[in-house]
């Protein structure tokens, strides 16, 4: 690798540096994703929303040897 077959993991969990080759991987803010969730959910609850609200949170992509 990375020669052969580019591998490329989700979440970027800390162990992700550590590995041999180190673990490429796509970094997202679960935070963010939490407090939004939270938001649309609670505007649901209080009729404010009344059709689903698509939100888009941007990944951010971490490159290390394995691709």
């Amino acid at each position: 690798m990375p020669d052969d077959v580019c591998v490329v993991g989700f979440d970027d969990i800390p162990e992700a540096g550590f590995l041999t080759p180190s673990l490429s991987s796509v970094r997202q803010d679960f935070t963010e994703v939490g407090r939004r969730s939270v938001a649309l959910i609670l505007a649901q609850i209080e009729r404010r929303a009344r059709q689903p609200a698509t939100v888009s949170i941007q990944p951010e992509p971490v490159v290390r040897e394995s691709s």
